[in-house]
């Protein structure tokens, strides 16, 4: 099977592999995220119902309040949190949760940035790697 690989641009160091969980609507973290289950809570979500809980989340991009790096930190505390992001553009709101969490849990929760074709490629990944030092995405099923 060929390999398809997505250039991004690395926001957050690291590299993991997982399930692809792909959302074409932002995402609000508080009120839309169960931060103890890691279930997406927004009925307006295409996702709802869905867990992000060890998955590599993809959404274009967070809406909403600055306690966004706080749900996903508890999220990292309990044990359900994706795990990387990958957006069309991303902030500082959201950043605050993978970086703070690096500390804290010395956890590493990548951030990438991909441009729309990108995102449609995502759109059919079933399991991808992230690599945010290199710059690229690998989906592997």
């Amino acid at each position: 099977m060929a390999l398809t690989t997505i250039e991004c641009k690395g926001v957050v160091k690291g590299k993991v592999a997982g399930k692809v969980l792909f959302s074409r609507k932002p995402l609000s973290f508080i009120g839309g995220v169960d931060p103890e289950t890691g279930i997406i809570q927004d009925p307006l979500s295409d996702q709802y119902g869905q867990s992000m809980a060890d998955k590599i989340l993809v959404f274009p991009f967070g809406k909403g309040s600055s306690g966004a790096g706080l749900v996903l930190l508890e999220l990292a505390r309990v044990g359900k949190a994706p795990k990387a992001l990958v957006n069309l553009r991303t902030n500082t709101v959201l950043l605050t949760g993978p970086l703070v969490m690096r500390e804290f849990y010395k956890k590493e929760m990548p951030v990438v940035c991909v441009n729309e074709a990108g995102m449609e490629i995502l759109s059919q990944a079933g399991e991808a790697t992230v690599d945010s030092t290199a710059g690229e995405i690998t989906l592997t099923a």
